[in-house]
């Protein structure tokens, strides 16, 4: 099968999944990070679940690594992404009782 797209698209489009691959140590990062923020562990059949939540994050800040992402949290304790990043991790649930 060929892509119906030019080579340097082609190209730039298995750089970006390749680079957002999330790797086991980048996934204990993870798990560390929120446990110690928020006292939630993350078991390793949730790895799904926290790639496609938190590659949305990546998306809209413009990163294209799991790596820089994790950086660009442990480099400043007190931004305002940890509150993305938990909200992100994390099931918010309503329920309203009669």
């Amino acid at each position: 099968m060929t892509s119906s797209l030019p080579c340097g698209q082609t190209s730039l489009l298995l750089q970006m999944t390749e680079r957002l691959a999330l790797s086991d140590a980048h996934f204990r990062r993870i798990s560390q990070l929120i446990y110690q923020r928020a006292g939630i562990v993350l078991a390793d059949h949730k790895r799904d679940m926290v790639y496609n939540r938190l590659v949305r994050r990546l998306r809209s800040l413009g990163l294209t690594d799991f790596g820089h992402y994790l950086n660009l949290l442990e480099s400043n304790q007190h931004s305002g992404e940890w509150q993305a990043f938990i909200n992100s991790l994390t099931t918010n649930l309503t329920a309203f009782f009669p």
